[in-house]
């Protein structure tokens, strides 16, 4: 009987297990069912298979069976569990906000510092769009303006896409390109102490230097800080963007426009002073402390083509092109120049900051620049780049008075050493225009205007033209052989002729003239009068080439 009653009890238990839960015995005989298999309860830290019979229910004793922690995966299945596939819940996302989200720098505020608050846990990184104008610690947010101009700083959460800017200005600056920088050296960045910078004062827009040393004559411009602009040429042309002597206040006790430069007349402690509230810029300097120079002589040297352009630092350089200085103050020199040299005067050891050109020698010796009749006995030229240059070979004794005012500084004798040369230098004159691709006009019969018999100083060409054709003229010295030296003397544009004849059939075009209409043009070039060119046009117009100008 016994082995009959636990056969039937067996058989009871098999039927209850069909039922598809694990099953537990209780007190009072009732047998609890529970999930199985991948039917799991879970939460953010465990998982548990429970009770699917009607008398257990959640947070009772009995309810839970099989509990165990999670498990998480590896890899890309690291947020699941790998028992009951469980998802980590995702955290709710971490913000950050800057202190500034704009923010102005100057010259005279180079550094801040920037700030990040987080929601949150993390670490922030630091990085600036163009470290070439602001810097920023990686760590730390601390700014630092190098240059004007503008850059972004991001400050982005390590190991996230969770990010915040500010967005940084750095306003122009100015400094001093020349003065003691006998090189012209360009500020590339603020903080050289190489450099003199302009500071903002109480007043808005009015900017100072500190109190600086300028030799005697010595030149400089006022330039903006980290310009570093370019042409088509690929040639730096920062100046174009500079303050020049133009800018100069009238009447200005201490500075004088030097050539387009700024110059101060003696050695000397300077303050200057850029004045920005009007449309022009205005400069204007003070004299804080002369500087004498008892034991200092400046020395003075020819700086050319005939010895190669070499700069003489001293006066050993300068070998026989130095000048002597005289007990009046003046200098003097004796030196034998060939034909063609070109050349300006230059101060020992200074470079480019003392320099006597074109404007050096006074016009009532040489007259118009670039003419026929350069001076009246063709000793002396000047050329496109500004230099003196040397008509006729021979012996030139130069008289130089560094105070003998402007355009009166420089006086020469002359005598000839070679008998054969006795032709003056001769110019030759072209016409150089848009007709040609990128103005590239060439130096051949084509385009030149020829000496016309028994007319000395008149030059013709006749030449087909388009419409809107742009041009304008320029000479070249011609070589002892008879061929064209090639390289540009002078250019005469619109302002450099008197008109005549058909005077309609061009126009004004900038500086230079433009054709009206498609025809055949004849130019005639009058230079026997330096101080009355004329240029005198003949047009006839081609069948059904009459056009109105572009404006």
């Amino acid at each position: 009987m016994k082995k009959a009653k636990l056969l039937a009890t067996l058989a009871a238990a098999a039927v209850l297990a069909v039922g598809g839960g694990v099953v537990a015995g209780c007190s009072d005989g009732h047998t609890h069912t529970y999930s199985t298999g991948d039917d799991w309860g879970k939460d953010a830290t465990s998982h548990w298979h429970y009770a699917t019979c009607d008398d257990l229910k959640e947070g009772d004793k009995d309810y839970k069976i099989d509990v165990e922690d999670h498990v998480w995966g590896t890899g890309d299945s690291a947020d699941k569990c790998t028992v009951c596939k469980y998802q980590k819940p995702v955290s709710p996302a971490t913000e950050i906000s800057l202190n500034k989200t704009e923010l102005a720098l100057s010259i005279d505020k180079t550094e801040d510092t920037l700030e990040a608050t987080l929601n949150g846990t993390g670490t922030v990184t630091w990085s600036s769009s163009d470290d070439t104008v602001v810097q920023v610690g990686a760590a730390t947010g601390a700014v630092e303006a190098l240059k004007p101009g503008t850059a972004t700083i991001t400050a982005t959460i390590t190991g996230t896409e969770i990010k915040e800017t500010c967005a940084v200005t750095v306003a122009d600056a100015y400094y001093i390109i020349g003065g003691m920088d006998s090189d012209w050296h360009k500020a590339a960045a603020f903080g050289d102490s190489n450099y003199v910078y302009f500071m903002p004062t109480e007043t808005k827009d009015i900017y100072k230097t500190k109190s600086f040393e300028l030799p005697r004559l010595g030149s400089f411009q006022v330039a903006p800080v980290g310009n570093t602009c370019v042409d088509d040429n690929d040639e730096n042309v920062w100046w174009k963007h500079a303050f020049n002597g133009n800018n100069i206040t009238p009447d200005d006790a201490v500075l004088s426009n030097n050539d387009g430069n700024i110059a101060v007349e003696k050695h000397g402690m300077y303050t200057i002073t850029l004045d920005l509230t009007g449309e022009k810029a205005v400069i204007s300097g003070v004299c804080d402390r002369e500087i004498e120079d008892p034991e200092t002589e400046t020395i003075y040297y020819l700086f050319g083509s005939m010895s190669s352009w070499a700069v003489a630092d001293t006066v050993e350089a300068a070998g026989a092109y130095a000048f002597t200085n005289n007990s009046d103050g003046t200098s003097t020199l004796t030196v034998e120049l060939a034909r063609y040299t070109e050349f300006k005067v230059l101060a020992v050891g200074m470079k480019y900051n003392i320099e006597f050109n074109e404007s050096a020698v006074p016009r009532d010796l040489i007259g118009s620049k670039g003419s026929v009749t350069v001076d009246t006995d063709y000793k002396l030229t000047w050329t496109d780049s500004k230099n003196i240059g040397v008509g006729l070979s021979g012996k030139y004794t130069f008289t130089l008075d560094p105070d003998g005012g402007t355009n009166n500084i420089l006086s020469y004798t002359f005598e000839a050493t070679d008998a054969t040369e006795t032709a003056p230098a001769v110019f030759r004159y072209f016409i150089k225009g848009s007709m040609d691709t990128d103005w590239n006009s060439p130096w051949d019969d084509t385009r030149e205007l020829k000496a016309v018999d028994g007319q000395e100083g008149v030059y013709e060409l006749t030449i087909s033209l388009d419409a809107n054709v742009v041009f304008g003229f320029r000479s070249s010295l011609e070589n002892e052989d008879g061929t064209v030296k090639g390289e540009q003397v002078d250019w005469f544009g619109y302002s450099a002729f008197t008109l005549a004849g058909n005077t309609e059939s061009i126009v004004q075009d900038g500086s230079n003239y433009k054709a009206v209409s498609k025809g055949t043009y004849k130019f005639t070039l009058n230079l026997s009068d330096p101080e009355n060119k004329t240029l005198t046009v003949t047009f006839t117009a081609d069948e059904g080439g009459a056009t109105t100008p572009e404006a």
